[in-house]
C-alpha cells in the first residue's frame, strides 16, 4: 500500500507540474523571451517523463487486476 501512496504522490505532482507549464507555454503567458520559454519547455517534457515512467510502473504493479477485471468484463 505505501508504494501505491508514493507513486501516485508523484504521478499527481508531474501530471499537475506538465499540465501547468503546457497552459503556460500554450497561452503564451512566460515572460523572459525565449530562454524563459526554454526553461519551462524542458520543465514541462521531463515532468512528462516522469509521468509516463511512472505510469508504466503504475500498469505494471497491478497487471493482475487488469487481467482479472478484462477476463470479468468480456466474460458476459
Amino acid at each position: 500500500m505505501k508504494k501505491n501512496f508514493w507513486l501516485d504522490v508523484i504521478l499527481f505532482v508531474s501530471g499537475i507540474i506538465c499540465i501547468v507549464t503546457g497552459i503556460m507555454l500554450d497561452f503564451h503567458l512566460i515572460e523572459g523571451g525565449h530562454e524563459g520559454r526554454k526553461i519551462y519547455r524542458l520543465i514541462h517534457t521531463y515532468s512528462g517523463y516522469v509521468m509516463t515512467v511512472g505510469i508504466l510502473i503504475h500498469l505494471a504493479w497491478h497487471m493482475d487486476w487488469i487481467k482479472g477485471a478484462t477476463k470479468k468484463i468480456f466474460r458476459r
